[in-house]
């Protein structure tokens, strides 16, 4: 019989995710978003100008609200390079780790053991680039899912084949002959209770 220990772990032997060196996005990504956050400046002048066209008495505010517009798509623009540069990823042996954050940084690593689906999306602006999205969909809910865009379509359909084959054995494992047994059990211990009711009321009327 094996001696029951329990010592305490040193915090200097755990595995730091800090020292994983990350992949950055494909470069082309980016262009992906300054195409989208154009589309949205040329929506937001075109919304901002019929403003003020409509508003007459809106005249004096127009170098105010066209300077602020400005601004606003200069932010928008300077804080998708910082969010794009601040992106990273990384492929382990038994997790995957994304990493994210302008302010704060948020590092997110999922077991393979947690992923349940592995998808791939391409939107209209990343098929021109030949850019995909690798999708992951774990047990815990949306809330606990990983989505890392910006990969060469390639490389993410090969990170999709090497996940499945990792969470395939993880599957299979959790469907055995043991499940069929554990069911038949279950059914046994609803059925006990009846099975004695039944079987004391007989005796009840043979009087014993």
């Amino acid at each position: 019989m094996e001696e029951f220990t329990n010592n305490p772990v040193s915090f200097e032997t755990l595995p730091k995710f800090e020292s994983v060196p990350l992949q950055p996005l494909n470069r082309d990504y980016l262009n992906v978003v300054y195409i989208g956050n154009t589309v949205f400046a040329i929506l937001l002048s075109i919304g901002t100008l019929i403003f003020l066209w409509v508003k007459e008495e809106s005249q004096p505010l127009i170098l105010p609200t066209v300077g602020a517009t400005v601004i606003l798509i200069a932010l928008l623009f300077w804080l998708s390079t910082i969010s794009f540069r601040k992106k990273g990823y990384a492929l382990r042996e038994k997790d995957i780790l994304f990493q994210k954050g302008i302010l704060s940084r948020t590092t997110t690593v999922i077991p393979f053991s947690r992923i349940q689906h592995v998808a791939l999306h391409e939107g209209f602006f990343s098929r021109m680039y030949q850019l995909s999205e690798l999708q992951i969909y774990t047990a815990g809910g949306s809330s606990s899912d990983l989505h890392i865009p910006g990969l060469p379509k390639e490389q993410a359909e090969q990170m999709k084949t090497f996940l499945l084959q990792k969470i395939t054995p993880i599957v299979e494992t959790s469907t055995p002959d043991s499940l069929l047994a554990e069911e038949i059990l279950e059914k046994q211990v609803i059925e006990s209770p009846a099975q004695e009711v039944e079987t004391k009321s007989l005796n009840e009327k043979d009087g014993i």
